[in-house]
């Protein structure tokens, strides 16, 4: 069974309850004063949440193994590198969310991560107004996707899941496990 978000720029595909745990986010809060970031950051998040598995994404956080909330703190963008005339040639956006993540039944624990996450990126300030306005929005855009990276490798951590492997990808050797010894 296939179900497909509208408009979203996502999909989920369901699977047999019990095999993948379900997570929600929430539209993250937006306190920057840049406009919809938090739904550029929430549907980065949703992406690569269902591009790396294992978890099911849900839409309503009663429902879900976890939840994810998150608040977008800051948008900062800061001059990179400059021409002879001390003029900007390239900006770093970075974005700053504080991260929650709530497990279903267990509240009254306390959250079961929370922490702050960051995303990068640089851009070009050359060319017309247009062309610079285009170029920042690429980079807020890899910033989230960054921020969002940051995001899942922290439920990862906290659920101890590997990334989800392909019929074709091998998996990889633990860095701990030392090869098999050869023989006389």
């Amino acid at each position: 069974v296939l179900v497909v978000g509208g408009g979203c720029g996502y999909a989920t595909v369901a699977t047999p309850a019990g095999h993948a745990p379900s997570i929600a986010v929430p539209l993250f809060e937006n306190r920057t004063f840049e406009p919809l970031l938090d739904v550029r950051v929430t549907e980065r998040v949703k992406s690569r949440l269902v591009a790396t598995g294992p978890w099911r994404l849900v839409n309503r956080p009663g429902a879900a193994d976890l939840v994810v909330r998150g608040v977008v703190t800051a948008l900062g963008v800061t001059p990179v590198s400059f021409d002879r005339s001390n003029r900007v040639l390239e900006q770093r956006v970075t974005i700053t969310a504080q991260i929650t993540a709530d497990r279903r039944n267990q509240a009254a624990a306390g959250p079961a991560f929370q922490g702050t996450v960051t995303g990068t990126s640089e851009y070009s300030e050359v060319g017309d107004t247009l062309q610079i306005r285009a170029a920042k929005n690429r980079a807020i855009e890899e910033a989230g996707d960054l921020l969002a990276q940051d995001v899942i490798a922290r439920l990862r951590s906290l659920e101890r899941l590997e990334p989800r492997s392909g019929p074709t990808d091998r998996p990889t050797p633990s860095p701990i496990s030392a090869p098999p010894e050869a023989g006389p």
